[in-house]
């Protein structure tokens, strides 16, 4: 191992192996500082095992349903051993898979805490290393409070939630954001008798109020208990998980599920004494990613913002090709999200209020997946498209998606946008049929009439 780099990265999430990889690719010398395990949240334990343990849930549910599609199965078991069995394989083969890119392109890997010396020399457990240019990567962890606190005994974090091997007969989820939701979908189809609280007047705080509301519906109508507008006013952890709201009511759980955000994950690293300036506990940068210390990125959640895995490998490129001396154009304007309940939501661009307050005059195009063919074959139609585009021109400013596949249909409006495309451009294009996919040309064609 060398002590001298062009650049260190700590934290080996998905924007620090991107900046490491991208660096390598430039010709530059990189180092990756991990004082745990390759991949970081998303891929130990956030998007990846969520999402495989969602496409069990997936199975089950379409076996459970097999009968409309003349297919007679008796009875089904869940054996979650085996679900979380094949959460790890999955996520271990990645991890593997990731490692051995890393090293097939030059990247040091160095296991260990990182903490800066100064603006150009790292301490690491067995001494320091020294680069030109430090990128900080570390992430983010789940938020908690005074008095609402993850013991990992009867109050789980999300984490927690994906290690179990255990289905409790009821969960208590505190927060009925993105992650929230993801973990009501799953535990309900798992069985569980699960209660989501919700500060907010509604789930998915500041996200689409229809689509908020069609979910809260489609959950209820599963079984699933909603209380919104409760505030949590005591959080106990004994045999069961006990919980006060400030309305009176009581909530006993066998487990609590904290998930009320994330916060930037900036402890340990010594940035105040450096002078790496904060700003509302993220780590402040400009446009092109740099800190206040010129030779000093950031990127990812420890910047605060958009809390994507997608949006830290984005900004993981772009601080290495920065760094090596390009001038990369960092662009925003297409950010896409999923949540992957059931159905799936995912949303693209602006809304026509967004819009408006832009100047722009915009028009808001619907469009039912019961209009859509695909969606009858795959017994699929509940849910909708919105797509807003630009008045005059027909261009696309934004897009959400509430239904079947909606985290891959919503990939396509994030390139139209991302390409200045509008609905013409669209309505011009064949698409194969039938797919879900052809609901884009569907939509398009209702604008462009």
């Amino acid at each position: 191992m060398n002590s001298n780099y062009d650049i260190a990265i700590i934290g080996a999430g998905p924007g620090g192996f991107a900046a490491a990889i991208r660096a390598s690719e430039l010709g530059l010398k990189p180092c990756l500082i991990e004082e745990d395990l390759t991949g970081g949240t998303c891929l130990n334990w956030g998007c990846i095992p969520t999402k495989t343990i969602v496409r069990s849930t997936d199975l089950l549910r379409e076996v459970r349903n097999a009968s409309e599609f003349g297919i007679n199965i008796p009875s089904c078991d869940i054996d979650i051993n085996k679900i979380v069995k094949r959460k790890d394989d999955v996520v271990s083969k990645l991890r593997a898979g990731a490692e051995m890119l890393l090293k097939s392109k030059g990247v040091d890997i160095i296991r260990s805490k990182a903490q800066l010396s100064d603006a150009n020399t790292i301490k690491i457990d067995k001494g320091s290393i020294t680069a030109k240019n430090i990128i900080i990567a570390t992430g983010s962890m789940p938020a908690q409070t005074s008095s609402l606190k993850i013991d990992h005994q009867a109050v789980y974090s999300s984490k927690d939630m994906l290690s179990s091997d255990k289905i409790p007969k009821s969960l208590a989820i505190i927060g009925g954001g993105f992650i929230g939701c993801e973990f009501a979908s799953i535990y309900n189809q798992l069985g569980v008798e699960v209660t989501i609280i919700e500060l907010m007047d509604q789930l998915l705080p500041n996200f689409d109020k229809e689509v908020a509301k069609r979910l809260e519906l489609s959950f209820k109508k599963r079984g699933i208990k909603i209380q919104k507008g409760e505030k949590v006013i005591s959080l106990e952890s004994r045999a069961m998980a006990e919980i006060a709201l400030e309305s009176g009511d009581n909530i006993d759980a066998e487990k609590a599920l904290l998930c009320i955000g994330r916060r930037p994950n900036t402890a340990g690293l010594n940035l105040e004494e450096v002078g790496v300036r904060l700003e509302n506990n993220a780590i402040f940068t400009g446009k092109d990613l740099r800190t206040n210390i010129p030779n000093i990125y950031a990127i990812g959640d420890v910047r605060g913002g958009f809390f994507l895995a997608h949006v830290a490998t984005y900004e993981g490129k772009a601080a290495s090709e920065i760094i090596s001396g390009n001038n990369p154009v960092i662009d925003y304007s297409a950010v896409p999200s999923a949540i992957f309940t059931h159905p799936e939501i995912a949303c693209v661009g602006i809304t026509a209020d967004k819009a408006q307050e832009k100047g722009i005059t915009a028009i808001t195009t619907k469009l039912p997946f019961a209009a859509v063919s695909k969606a009858h074959v795959l017994g699929e139609t509940e849910g909708f498209i919105k797509l807003v585009t630009e008045a005059k021109t027909s261009k696309v400013l934004g897009a959400l998606v509430y239904g079947p596949s909606a985290s891959e249909i919503i990939s396509n409006f994030t390139i139209a946008i991302r390409n200045s495309l509008t609905a013409k451009d669209i309505s011009a294009t064949i698409f194969a049929h039938p797919t879900l996919a052809e609901s884009l040309l569907d939509i398009a064609d209702r604008v462009s009439v």
